[in-house]
Order: C-alpha cells, then structure tokens, then sequence
C-alpha cells in the first residue's frame, strides 16, 4: 500500500474524524443509496485508513462499518483518514479512488463515482458467478430504502450489461 505524504498539497487539510462523519452523515441524508452500499461494504471493496500524523507508516485499516458504528472510539487526536473506494469502468477496468483531502470529500464526489461504485460491486458478484440483482435479500444485506430501488435498479442492469459486452474478460475468480 502507498504511503500518503504528508507534506500538504496546494494547502490542503487531510481528512480528519470530524470530516468524515460529517460526510457520511450528509451522505446517508443526501445520497443514501451510496451511503448503504459503502456502509455494507467488505473492507476490499471501501476501507478507511487511519493514520499516524508523526509516523506515516502507521498505519490502520478498518471498514466503513466499523467507522460508522463506533464513531466514539475512533481516535481523532493526531490522526488522519483516508477513504479508499474501489470502482470499475468501462475504461479503467477495476481501479480504486482514493480520497485525501478535506477538499476531495463531498457527496457531489460521491455521486459522480456512484455508478463506477455500483459496477465494482456488480464484477465482485460476476466473479462469483452470480449476478448482483435486487432481490430481497440484497435488499435487506445494503438496508437499501424502497424509495430508490427503481434508480438502483436500473444502474445495476446497465453496469451488468456493460460488464458483460467488455471484449477482454475480467471474470477472473479470485
């Protein structure tokens, strides 16, 4: 894993706890479907990484669920964060965004790769030789609102059938 430098960039603030709640916070009430998948995410699919602002090489991985549900015992003091998201394009294949800065942090951000979000989940499936489909278990596993299943929906079916016209394949298990 590359390290994050820690000189600051174009005066640039690293994301810090506080940050990063506030910004789940305004996802689960602004972009929620984003917010359920990254939540019900395994830590190979999104992760967050807590460093040590005196040692770089310290660092910690944990999943956003642990983050979210035990936000009081997240050390905040010299600490910074990371979160790591993996995505799939048509383009780019499986690649991972990687977001730093306080800056970089936003649900327009979040919106903008949700699509490529959703893809990376739906490969994930198709290496298990299943389909990522919105059944009702799949449902209760994202704790998915009623209210966005036709949009979510939709996304999945183009994802799946972009996946599956990729003329190299990517369903390579693991």
């Amino acid at each position: 894993m590359d390290a994050i430098q820690t000189n600051h960039h174009k005066g640039e603030n690293y994301i810090l706890k506080s940050n990063l709640w506030k910004f789940f916070k305004a996802l689960r009430a602004q972009a929620n479907p984003i917010y359920c998948l990254l939540v019900a995410s395994p830590i190979h699919y999104a992760w967050i990484t807590i460093l040590d602002k005196s040692d770089s090489a310290s660092q910690k991985r944990i999943t956003i669920a642990q983050f979210v549900h035990a936000l009081k015992k997240m050390p905040s003091t010299g600490k910074y964060y990371q979160l790591s998201i993996n995505l799939w394009s048509y383009l780019q294949d499986k690649h991972t965004h990687n977001i730093i800065y306080q800056s970089d942090l936003s649900v327009e951000m979040a919106t903008a790769i949700y699509p490529d979000l959703v893809a990376y989940h739906c490969v994930e499936e198709m290496q298990q030789d299943t389909r990522l489909e919105l059944t009702p278990q799949t449902i209760q596993r994202y704790k998915l609102k009623a209210r966005y299943l036709d949009e979510l929906k939709t996304i999945i079916q183009q994802c799946n059938d972009a996946i599956e016209k990729k003329p190299n394949k990517i369903f390579i298990k693991h």
